[in-house]
């Protein structure tokens, strides 16, 4: 494929436009956009060229009105420092100006020019691996990503303006040849293992900025490997053989020949290893190194000599742009407000920043212009997050799949790094470019998958419906995870089971307690029903049907991960997540309706309240009543019994007080406070129980069945324990609710039923 020629007769500078107001409007609308900045490569491109083919294709993109609206909130913020510039009086300047200079004398002195720091940077490194594996890539301009966006360009595409972070479409119009490769972060991953493993070698503690960059701190090393490298060493001593240690190590030439030296094995050694060339800056510090990092791209190294004269006069002539953490909003401040565009202007102008800044930016800035930084400290992580961009979705389902597909990640991280955290973040980027952020502080600590996905899929929730391009989930506040043994050393894969398994056992200690419920529906007892023909018990049994219907469609649905199921009485699919919409949906239906037997015999659904159904006509179904919510429970079917005390048990939310079954629980006739279903079965041996309120749920129970009161009382002290539901409300607690002790504890409950 032939490849098309940059433009470059063009001035390689913008021209002027004081004549032109379209040149203008378009180096107005570049300066927006990060990838329209100057990167390594793309000297003598035709700045003019590449702001008009922004501007042509992007002015009528959501991502320009958006970028606009942002633009025009920097443009009122620099409004407001230069009305703060104008009220500033000679003595409110001068003051500034001494704060300044009292600063600048403490950041002198701990300045520190004994560290020997490097910083490597891989020379476009997902290009250069798709290159190394095919070499028909090395003579094209080749992009790796989309049309949606380029991840990184090689040497030959940066000559057309395309770089890293601009749009596909953009770079193909830039460069009609341009050839696109998608992005293999698996591959890239592995080569960068290999990477590290090489710099590994010289700082153990190195660290890693990124897939393809690092910072390490060489002077341990050179301090022990000075005589391996001093007869390479590129400098002017007249003995290069010398043993004089003093020579080498404590001055600033012997130094930084060593460590160039050093840092020259060092890429060939990457270079070895993976056939790729990485670039390099030492320094003294980090932020320099990374400058220096970029001077001589690609595969070469720049040394600043560790002298503080030499420090201040690489700073003193450095765009602002190209200190890192100087974006194009800080850089536009800066310009506008305060005429700065260098070091040297930035630190002459140190009063009127400390006067127009916070405190934290005055002094970070400042130290910027001296070149001063604090010694590279190991810091612990505050925080995890994952994020993922996509084509615009708006699907619930689509949404919640990939919220769960993203906390899978996070837990991952979580774990690796032995960690668990107090605050779930939900980020999400709608079709406008809008970002927005929702938080929820937790009680206690989570760090599974399951619970991070709950937390965040409910903020999710609450924000619907949305279109959204990016979503994100950051996990913040962190502790240690607990050091128990019972927790020790075990994945969260081995925690779900274990909760699996303490769900079956529950399950099973009431199988054995409670009598089979369709005995309550014995000839007799039906008989005696039909007798007296109240409407009302027969709406009830009705009702009851219906009931057991819906369950039992909802058991199925979720067991085969199905996404609807019928509603027992309209036949109308209702989906399984919108459990409040369904509860209304089916009170509807049986009270507006009045439904009536004939309909439900239709339906053909077998069901344990149904008169004359009995466990022997289908031998394959052993109905039991879940211990939390009395609903029955075919116990040989492991998938809905698992699939129902998921949501029983550990639900995060006590069932909605307009479902069915709490309607239903208000219209029945009741027998010293027994639903009518179980009236039989518990009214067959009142000498040998005594029914007590769960003082949680308010259930029933036997209390004369320990085994019974047990189970139950794990059931509701775990799902009322459960993290997600324990969230802390934005109100303060005084120290009176917090030494009061609710009246519905299980220590009320066992005072008041055993200890009379």
């Amino acid at each position: 494929m032939a490849s098309v020629k940059p433009n470059k007769d063009a001035p390689a500078t913008t021209a002027t436009t004081e004549n032109h107001p379209a040149d203008a409007e378009a180096a107005a609308t570049s300066a927006m956009f990060v990838f329209t900045v100057d990167k390594a490569g793309m000297k003598g491109v035709n700045k003019q060229h590449v702001q008009e083919v922004v501007h042509k294709m992007s002015k009528d993109s959501s991502f320009y009105q958006k970028s606009l609206r942002d633009n025009e909130k920097v443009e009122q913020r620099v409004a407001a420092m230069r009305d703060k510039l104008a009220c500033l009086t000679g003595g409110q300047q001068l003051r500034s100006q001494q704060e300044a200079d009292v600063r600048v004398a403490q950041m002198e002195a701990t300045r520190d020019l004994s560290r020997t720091v490097v910083v490597v940077d891989m020379d476009m490194f997902y290009a250069a691996v798709e290159m190394r594996d095919d070499p028909k890539l090395r003579d094209v301009p080749l992009a790796v990503g989309g049309m949606n966006m380029i991840s990184t360009t090689n040497y030959a595409a940066r000559q057309f303006g395309v770089r890293a972070a601009m749009p596909g479409f953009i770079g193909k119009e830039l460069c009609p040849d341009l050839h696109f490769v998608p992005v293999n972060m698996e591959k890239y991953a592995g080569v960068a293992a290999q990477v590290r493993t090489v710099f590994a070698q010289y700082d153990p503690d190195f660290e890693a900025f990124s897939l393809d960059e690092a910072c390490l701190d060489l002077t341990e090393y050179i301090a022990k490997h000075w005589r391996k490298y001093a007869s390479v060493a590129e400098i002017d001593f007249e003995s290069k053989e010398s043993d004089d240690e003093a020579q080498w190590t404590s001055t600033a030439d012997g130094r930084a020949a060593i460590a160039a030296a050093a840092v020259r094995e060092l890429r060939q050694k990457i270079f070895d290893c993976t056939q790729l060339t990485a670039s390099a800056g030492i320094a003294v510090n980090a932020m320099l190194a990374k400058i220096c990092s970029d001077m001589n791209k690609p595969n070469g190294q720049y040394v600043l000599p560790f002298t503080r004269e030499r420090v201040l006069a690489f700073i003193r002539d450095l765009p602002v742009r190209k200190i890192g953490g100087i974006g194009k909003v800080t850089e536009k401040i800066l310009s506008e407000a305060l005429d700065v565009h260098t070091g040297g202007e930035l630190f002459n102008q140190r009063g009127k920043i400390f006067h127009l800044f916070t405190e934290k930016t005055a002094v970070w800035l400042l130290q910027t212009s001296l070149g001063v930084r604090g010694r590279r400290e190991k810091q612990e992580r505050k925080s995890f997050s994952r994020e993922r961009t996509f084509r615009s979705l708006s699907d619930p389902n689509q949404l919640e799949a990939k919220c769960l597909e993203i906390c899978e990640m996070l837990a991952e991280d979580l774990e690796a790094a032995n960690k668990a955290a107090k605050n779930v973040t939900f980020v999400y980027k709608d079709t406008d470019f809008a970002r927005c952020s929702r938080s929820v502080t937790l009680a206690s600590a989570v760090f599974s998958a399951d619970d991070l996905y709950s937390n965040a899929v409910e903020l999710l929730r609450r924000e619907l419906p949305l279109t959204l391009r990016l979503m994100g989930v950051r996990a913040a506040t962190l502790v240690s995870r607990p050091s128990s043994p019972s927790l020790s050393g075990r994945t969260t894969n081995s925690l779900q089971s274990d909760g699996a398994k303490k769900r079956q056992m529950v399950i099973n200690k009431f199988a054995e307690q409670v009598p089979h419920p369709t005995t309550a529906y014995s000839s007799n007892n039906l008989r005696s029903s039909a007798t007296r023909g109240d409407e009302s018990s027969e709406r009830d049994l009705e009702t009851e049907a219906a009931m057991g219907e819906y369950f039992a469609g909802l058991m199925k649905a979720t067991a085969k991960k199905d996404d609807y199921f019928p509603c027992p009485v309209c036949k109308q699919a209702l989906a399984v997540n919108a459990e409040n919409r369904n509860d209304t949906h089916l009170d509807g239906c049986i009270i507006g309706k009045n439904i009536s037997c004939k309909r439900l015999k239709k339906s053909g659904t077998p069901h344990a309240f149904a008169p004359g159904s009995s466990p022997k006509s289908k031998p394959e179904v052993d109905n039991r009543p879940c211990p939390i919510c009395g609903k029955l429970l075919n116990v040989r079917s492991n998938m809905e019994v698992n699939a129902h005390m998921d949501a029983c048990v550990v639900s995060k939310q006590p069932m909605s007080a307009s479902s069915p079954l709490r309607h239903a629980m208000r219209r029945k006739p009741k027998q010293n406070g027994i639903s009518q279903p179980f009236a039989a079965v518990l009214g067959s041996d009142k000498a040998g129980e005594d029914s007590k309120p769960c003082p949680i749920c308010g259930k029933l129970l036997n209390a004369r069945s320990n085994m019974e009161v047990n189970a139950h009382m794990d059931a509701c002290v775990t799902r009322d324990r459960s993290p997600s539901s324990r969230r802390v409300s934005g109100k303060k607690r005084g120290a009176h609710d917090i030494l009061r002790k609710p009246e519905n504890s299980i220590d009320v409950f066992f005072r008041k039923n055993y200890n009379d």
